[in-house]
């Protein structure tokens, strides 16, 4: 059970009455001082045994608090009146499509030799020799089927060269991809010199833009260099160097993703605030929603199919499948963003009684534990439209099952915990509580309190095997919500023996529960706001077993 710290401080009655003893003290010293012509002789001796009242507590628990008490915060939607409503189920990244699920490209891999013809060495012994460049027309491989790669932007990336020459000269090889800039400058590295033997090179190529648009998917290499003058190379020597271009990571793509098809199966468990209610009670919600809501920054039209729908009772073993009845609501098109556009294109589609012939209430009379959704994702359905994405875009599904807090409910329980500490009972030689519980909700009820210890384990109960009674907050039938500042008003008096007050010992919180219902045995359609409360005043009245004695 969480602890909830509260403004009303916990009472430690050991030390009032140690005060009231001082207090006792004073008077009697101020008393010895007065003037000699006082006589006392003829004074009773008085005896008095103070009583005390003492404020408890003086709170509230609100509807929005007891719903959020047990970190179900992400549960609930409370729109600007205050109106609640429970997400029975809820996923805000229930399916995500990330550019690295709709294209990967495989490495690129191509080799460059040159050997030495013995023309070439006889230009060495007295000059330097160019190298003659040779161009490569290179594919970007593993790409889906009818899919193409018209700009593309590496985030990152690397070109890895391994080289196995026969020589060493003090030379370079240029490498330059003709399509391809960096910063606005074409992009090209250089390796230089040549040695002898195997060597390898990494190349960053992060930022890196390619432009394919007038040669899809394929991109140009040109590899040309320069021998310096030397006895090396000799005919025959060669230059063997491979080259491997790898993306890990795409910045930015423009093109063709291709016709694919994505289905996914999602399911949770229930929200626990209304476990008790199913498990003892009966809710009945008047106005049960599902919504499904596509956010989308990839630029790829989308068609989506609910598939399945599936409310999954684990206890009965019952399930139901309500998709067959969502009708014009079970496909759906998501459109793609425009290339210049700073937010996703959004598309939602919401499911009532009202559009899903009744059905969303079948789905909840089955008093779920899971829901299940099964969702086809089918993007570039027709044509060859154009297909962007930055390595920041998704597209994404929001789904929630929204319980709006209208209907009537059952075993509806409230729980919350203040500070009391009685440190010293046994100086006490009665103790009266007195609770006042103002109850601003349209449910009745009964309530509990359980002293317990600092571990929350229950020392006492204030009412023992009885229980507080809650009364419910009149209803305006217009609009089925309490009247404006009515509450239903219940005070009780407990008086404490000195065994029950010997249970107070080791009492660190005072722990309320309330299990409420709406009027007529849960049967009034009621409507629920997040600022109902109930209003909760306890008072103690302590007699101190301390004798404070005046005589002569």
């Amino acid at each position: 059970m969480r602890n909830f710290n509260r403004k009303s401080s916990a009472i430690r009655l050991s030390g009032i009455v140690t005060g009231m003893v001082v207090v006792g003290l004073i008077i009697m010293v101020a008393l010895s001082g007065c003037k000699k012509d006082f006589s006392f002789d003829k004074v009773k001796s008085l005896t008095w045994n103070p009583y005390l009242a003492l404020p408890l507590v003086n709170d509230s628990i609100t509807l929005r608090r007891v719903l959020t008490q047990g970190g179900t915060e992400d549960h609930l939607d409370i729109d600007e009146s205050g109106n609640i409503s429970i997400l029975f189920y809820y996923n805000n990244d229930a399916f995500r499509l990330r550019p690295a699920d709709l294209i990967k490209l495989s490495p690129v891999s191509f080799p460059f030799v040159h050997q030495v013809t013995q023309a070439e060495q006889n230009i060495l012994s007295i000059s330097d020799f160019p190298i003659p460049p040779v161009i490569f027309d290179l594919n970007f491989n593993g790409i889906i089927a009818g899919a193409r790669v018209d700009k593309l932007v590496v985030k990152k990336g690397v070109i890895a060269v391994n080289s196995n020459h026969t020589f060493s000269n003090d030379g370079y090889l240029t490498i330059s991809i003709l399509n391809a800039t960096k910063n606005g400058l074409p992009f090209s590295f250089t390796l230089a010199p040549f040695v002898s033997g195997q060597a390898q090179t990494n190349i960053d190529i992060s930022g890196v833009r390619f432009d394919m648009s007038s040669t899809p998917n394929t991109f140009q290499v040109k590899i040309e260099g320069l021998l310096k003058k030397s006895s090396r190379p000799v005919a025959g020597d060669e230059i063997r160097t491979d080259f491997q271009v790898s993306v890990d990571t795409i910045g930015w793509f423009e093109g063709f993703l291709g016709h694919q098809t994505f289905s996914q199966l999602m399911d949770t468990i229930s929200v626990n605030v209304f476990n008790n209610a199913y498990t003892l009670g009966d809710v009945y919600f008047m106005d049960p929603q599902a919504s499904i809501t596509i956010m989308n920054s990839i630029g790829i039209p989308t068609d989506i199919t609910i598939e399945r729908l599936i409310a999954i009772n684990n206890a009965s073993g019952n399930t139901l499948d309500i998709a067959n009845r969502l009708g014009a609501g079970a496909y759906f098109s998501v459109p793609s963003p425009l290339i210049n556009a700073t937010k996703p294109a959004i598309k939602s589609m919401n499911y009532t009684n009202d559009n899903t012939g009744n059905a969303m209430n079948d789905f909840f009379n089955l008093k779920p534990d899971n829901v299940a959704f099964q969702i086809k994702t089918e993007i570039n359905a027709s044509g060859t439209p154009l297909n962007f994405f930055a390595d920041t875009s998704s597209f994404w599904g929001d789904i929630r099952v929204k319980l709006p807090l209208w209907g009537h409910f059952d075993h509806l329980t409230f729980v919350d915990t203040f500070d009391l500490v009685i440190d010293k009972p046994e100086e006490l030689e009665f103790l009266e509580f007195r609770t006042n519980v103002s109850n601003g909700l349209p449910l009745a009820g009964l309530m509990q309190v359980y002293f317990v210890d600092e571990n929350y384990i229950k020392k006492d109960s204030l009412t023992g095997t009885d229980q507080l009674i809650v009364r419910e907050a009149p209803v305006d039938p217009s609009t089925e919500l309490p009247y404006p500042g009515v509450f239903g008003v219940k005070d009780t008096t407990f008086i404490l023996n000195t065994q029950r007050m010997q249970n107070l010992k080791y009492v660190k919180k005072a722990l309320v529960k309330a299990v409420l219902h709406s009027s007529e045995q849960g049967q009034i359609n009621v409507k629920l706001r997040a600022e109902q409360m109930i209003k909760l005043h306890f008072t103690a009245k302590a007699k101190l077993r301390t004798n404070i004695q005046f005589s002569k």
